[in-house]
């Protein structure tokens, strides 16, 4: 069942110079839960530089989660702790390869909202660029 939902994100970028960059987000959007799935949805907006892309997590048996995003610019990554995953980043404007390969991941998901991290190394066109981590918090309305 999807229910509107507020979603709290800290997104967190380090290249490994200098502070890391932080941004943080809280917006409404959609959350789906069922045992074994869940999906969390919303609008990115200016303040993210990614307004009009639809963003969403999919969370699937507590161990692979999907980020996908849709709009100016698609992608689909897949998070699976320890695993590398490959896939094609479409800024409209280029294609390029990224590799993520995930370090760690929480899910405490339940019908009512939860958290998610994440945290993974990032490659683009098999050169490393950092490391990306999120915390997002979910609260069914």
């Amino acid at each position: 069942m999807v229910q509107n939902a507020w979603i709290s994100i800290c997104g967190t970028q380090d290249i490994g110079s200098g502070e890391p960059h932080q941004l943080e987000l809280v917006t409404e959007g959609s959350y789906c839960y069922e045992p074994g799935y869940a999906k969390i949805t919303y609008e990115e907006t200016e303040v993210t530089g990614l307004e009009g892309v639809i963003t969403s997590f999919t969370v699937e048996d507590g161990c692979r989660v999907t980020l996908s995003r849709t709009g100016k610019l698609n992608s689909s990554m897949t998070f699976i702790r320890g695993e590398r995953h490959e896939s094609l980043y479409d800024a409209g404007f280029a294609v390029l390869m990224v590799s993520v390969k995930t370090r760690s991941m929480t899910v405490l998901l339940n019908e009512n909202g939860g958290v998610l991290d994440l945290e993974y190394e990032v490659e683009i066109e098999h050169e490393y660029c950092g490391t990306n981590s999120y915390h997002i918090q979910i609260r069914t309305n």
